[in-house]
């Protein structure tokens, strides 16, 4: 396949500063080709320094699932596991059916599927409907009180709520998502605590957010669930680079640095046992 590989410069409305050059534009050939390799060298196992008396590797069994983890996680043993890391969905509007909607149509997923997907997973956009948590899973009446119990939460909950009662929400959904994700994820980690043995960590990376001027702490209501439902909070690692808000948060509210969150919670048992 002939090619030519050029560089994009685009100069915009500020005439005469530094180009902004993209670079390299490559044909689909080298790009698919570059790819590949980039899987295939990421897939290699890390080079080891020799060793006098190296320490056997020893394969773990693999399994994928497909589902729902608010389906799967309740059919999971308990005490199985030795650690859980996790980057669910952030309570973002983030849309992630529409994002990888090519990939899914390549799978052969229908706009049915499609919109059936979005329904299943956890609550993070506004076309999400209210899930019955207690008809998914009767056990989780815990973890739905201890949502119920979050004081910052409520508050958060209560202020979308008014903002909406104002109409000064750019879309009425906010509310209702916000409060299944929590609602939710409160049921997510009542299952890992479930399924982790006693000790074992959880590394969860999540974001914060912003609707309506309030800025949410996913991290510490998170957390605050978390020790309610058979965790101890080890750490909240805060990443370096805080992120912005939206063009829409900014022109109103103006510009608020977000915190980009790793937290690090141990299994305990429950309360009254040794």
């Amino acid at each position: 396949m002939a090619s030519i590989c050029v560089g994009i410069i685009v100069l915009g409305a500020d005439k005469g500063k530094k180009p902004f050059i993209k670079g390299e534009i490559l044909s689909f050939g080298q790009a698919i080709a570059e790819k590949i390799n980039e899987i295939l060298e990421d897939s290699q196992p890390a080079p080891r320094q020799a060793s006098l008396f190296p320490a056997p590797t020893v394969q773990g069994e693999i399994r994928l699932y497909k589902g729902s983890c608010l389906q799967i996680m309740p059919t999971l043993a308990e005490s199985a596991y030795d650690a859980i890391i996790t980057s669910p969905p952030y309570c973002n509007r983030y849309d992630y059916t529409r994002t990888y909607a090519l990939e899914l149509a390549l799978l052969g997923t229908d706009e049915k599927g499609l919109s059936d997907l979005r329904q299943e997973m956890l609550s993070c956009t506004v076309e999400n409907r209210a899930k019955d948590l207690l008809r998914i899973n009767p056990r989780w009446a815990s973890a739905i009180e201890a949502a119920d119990g979050q004081r910052l939460l409520q508050a958060i909950l209560g202020y979308l709520e008014e903002q909406k009662a104002k109409k000064l929400l750019n879309n009425n959904g906010i509310p209702r998502m916000v409060r299944g994700y929590f609602y939710e994820m409160a049921c997510v980690i009542a299952e890992c605590a479930r399924v982790l043995k006693l000790g074992a960590p959880l590394f969860m990376v999540n974001d914060n957010v912003r609707y309506a001027g309030a800025s949410i702490s996913v991290d510490l209501i998170l957390s605050a669930l978390a020790e309610r439902l058979g965790f101890w909070v080890e750490s909240i690692l805060v990443l370096p680079n805080a992120k912005g808000n939206s063009s829409q948060q900014m022109g109103k509210h103006g510009r608020e640095e977000l915190r980009k969150c790793i937290c690090v919670w141990r299994s305990r048992p429950p309360e009254g046992c040794a």
